[in-house]
């Protein structure tokens, strides 16, 4: 992967450059991300805040309390078109999520673990080899989680503990 990434929003009136590679990519099933995204989950490049240069394209943001860290958790999106282009985090003030689906190459950047996937949809696969988390990867007071590698793709279910 080059560390160069573009991107933009649906219309195309924000766009976004990188100047070095993300710190990790994810997904989230998280509820809030479930919400945000009126789908099943999130994708998310995490990159060092000041790696991100946006143009002069207009973004509005909705500030929500993380259910998990009482925190806040700010969504950046297209003022026009209404792409949620990136998020940013109380909890981690130098960083900055991109969406992934904003990326001019999705493919471009690797899906390394997901997240809360004890709030996965019934129906979505988690993949093999991938660090799955139930909760976060990490805790509150910053200890790692662990996390489950499949070694065959797993179906979330209502029932199903992970």
């Amino acid at each position: 992967m080059t560390h160069a990434l573009e991107g933009g929003c649906l219309c195309g009136k924000v766009r976004f450059r990188t100047n070095q590679a993300p710190v990790r990519t994810l997904v989230c099933h998280c509820t809030f991300c479930q919400r945000m995204t009126g789908s099943s989950y999130y994708a998310e490049s995490l990159f060092q805040k000041d790696a991100v240069v946006f143009n002069d394209g207009q973004m509005s943001c909705y500030a929500h309390i993380s259910d998990g860290s009482q925190k806040k958790v700010v969504v950046h999106f297209c003022t026009h078109c209404g792409t949620t282009v990136s998020l940013t985090f109380e909890r981690w003030p130098d960083m900055r999520a991109i969406s992934r689906g904003c990326f001019d190459d999705p493919n471009a950047v690797e899906v390394t673990s997901h997240i809360w996937t004890q709030s996965a949809q019934t129906g979505t696969a988690l993949p093999d080899g991938v660090e799955c988390f139930a909760r976060a990867r990490m805790s509150l007071d910053g200890q790692a989680e662990i996390s489950t590698k499949y070694t065959l793709p797993v179906m979330a279910s209502s029932s199903s503990d992970f």
